[in-house]
């Protein structure tokens, strides 16, 4: 069972994903493989490097995410040029990871653009999680981003009427971790009634 995670920046998607594969899911994260994707000495890193120059190159010989983000965030065809060189690499690597499983593994796939790149039908199932837009910030800035580069990110999601609708289910984080791990759970038990299910 193929199950698409996603959400608003700093809304939990990666604690949610870490409670679901607590109960037994594999957990495919879009973000980690994108970041595998572009190692150095990779084609994904040859091709970034090429399209956006050696100024993104650290001090370690990898890309610097955040120089990248700077890029990108502001120019949005160089935001189209990025993911056209990543996200088919991403579905790759994911296909790889999804093509070694058993029907009846139940795979959540952490996509945070998943409905902004038209990918819900790709899955069983979508899980949404929603998070007050002050609590998001208040993360986001723990995690060390400015409020410039939390506004330029969020205002290339979309909102969360449009989340809410392709739904199959909704978790609000808002709460605590207690909170949010019952809301798994029920989700967990119901995804396990209808593995064997079609949507």
């Amino acid at each position: 069972m193929k199950v698409g995670l996603t959400g608003g920046i700093g809304a939990g998607k990666s604690t949610v994903a870490d409670l679901f594969s607590n109960k037994g899911a594999v957990v495919i994260r879009a973000d980690d493989l994108a970041r595998q994707v572009v190692k150095p000495g990779s084609v994904g890193f040859d091709q970034v490097v090429t399209r956006f120059g050696n100024k993104i190159i650290g001090n370690s010989g990898e890309i610097n995410r955040e120089e990248l983000a700077a890029i990108v965030f502001k120019d949005s065809k160089a935001l189209t040029d990025l993911e056209s060189i990543i996200h088919p690499l991403v579905r790759n690597e994911t296909n790889k990871i999804i093509d070694k499983q058993t029907t009846e593994t139940i795979v959540i796939n952490e996509i945070p653009l998943l409905l902004e790149k038209d990918m819900g039908s790709l899955f069983d199932f979508l899980i949404v999680v929603l998070s007050n837009e002050k609590n998001r910030t208040t993360r986001l800035l723990e995690k060390g981003l400015s409020k410039d580069q939390i506004e330029a990110r969020m205002s290339k999601q979309v909102d969360d009427k449009t989340r809410t609708s392709a739904a199959d289910f909704v978790i609000v984080n808002d709460s605590n971790l207690d909170q949010l791990a019952d809301d798994v759970d029920k989700i967990w038990q119901t995804l396990q009634e209808r593995k064997f299910q079609n949507k």
